[in-house]
């Protein structure tokens, strides 16, 4: 099997481990045998071991060789997004736990947002109002939610939700190439807004509520099916096969950790009312 390119290597590696191809403590073919195999030279596929490396997909032990790394001594955000992958979550069931932990988030942040906060939620769905792509929409509207969550000033909510927003960002994907979810969905964001602003927490929790459950009844067959290839479905439609869902993760991952950077930076700093968010530098 011939594949070109870095990003080519790196997604059928990581495919085979995360479906099990691959098992746990299995040890990858030498940095020599995978450029011959793949037709690459020795620097890229050094490139794309150490970059599932960082993943926490695989150990590089010197002298002895790339290992697979078992499901459960991978670290943090990732551990959880490779585990789901493992299982081949669904939509159904991304859904149950966002509905759980959502709602209440919804409801503390109309209860505890700081005025910083509200107005980074509202840069966000302006400038979602503005973007021009289905990843750029895709991008505002996981920093949207984001921000919903860190607002509710629960640090395990924080910490449960980074752990599944890779799955989040690929639902997104699904919802915003979708006419009728985008359209009925964009209304309830500014809701949802006006009822945080206010600080109504009742009305938070339920607009969040009817904002999650319009998946099941728009999604139709979709709802059942992997969240992994529904997303790599539109992806191929928008930007073609060459594209991965890898590659398209691993950048989102990086601008929005960014973005939530200066915006947490802002809460913390700002204490002028009229002051816009902070915007991170564009790369």
């Amino acid at each position: 099997m011939s594949i070109p390119t870095g990003d080519g290597i790196a997604s059928y590696l990581r495919d085979s481990i995360v479906t099990g191809r691959l098992a746990a403590g299995a040890k990858l073919p030498s940095e020599r045998s995978l450029s011959e195999d793949f037709g690459v030279s020795r620097p890229v596929v050094r490139e794309v071991l150490r970059g599932l490396s960082e993943q926490g997909l695989v150990e590089i032990q010197p002298a002895r060789g790339t290992f697979v790394k078992a499901p459960e001594t991978v670290d943090g955000a990732r551990s959880l997004d490779v585990l789901y992958r493992r299982k081949d979550a669904t939509v159904r069931e991304l859904m149950e736990v966002r509905l759980m932990l959502e709602t209440q988030s919804a409801r503390l942040a109309a209860l505890h947002a700081t005025s910083s906060e509200v107005r980074a939620m509202r840069w966000c769905l302006d400038e979602f109002a503005k973007a021009g792509h289905v990843l750029e929409e895709a991008q505002l509207d996981l920093a949207f939610h984001a921000l919903v969550i860190k607002a509710s000033h629960n640090t395990v909510f924080d910490i449960i939700y980074g752990s599944i927003s890779p799955l989040v960002f690929e639902l997104m994907l699904r919802s915003l190439s979708d006419h009728h979810v985008k359209s009925a969905g964009a209304p309830l964001h500014e809701q949802l807004w006006t009822a945080i602003r206010d600080h109504d927490p009742d009305a938070a929790a339920a607009i969040m509520a009817d904002h999650l459950t319009m998946a099941e009844f728009l999604y139709g067959s979709d709802y059942d099916r992997s969240i992994d290839a529904l997303a790599s479905r539109e992806l191929e439609k928008y930007l073609g096969p060459a594209t991965t869902i890898d590659s398209i993760l691993a950048e989102v991952g990086r601008r929005h950790t960014e973005f939530m950077r200066f915006q947490i930076r802002r809460v913390e700093q700002t204490a002028d009312a009229s002051a816009e968010p902070v915007v991170p530098p564009s790369t």
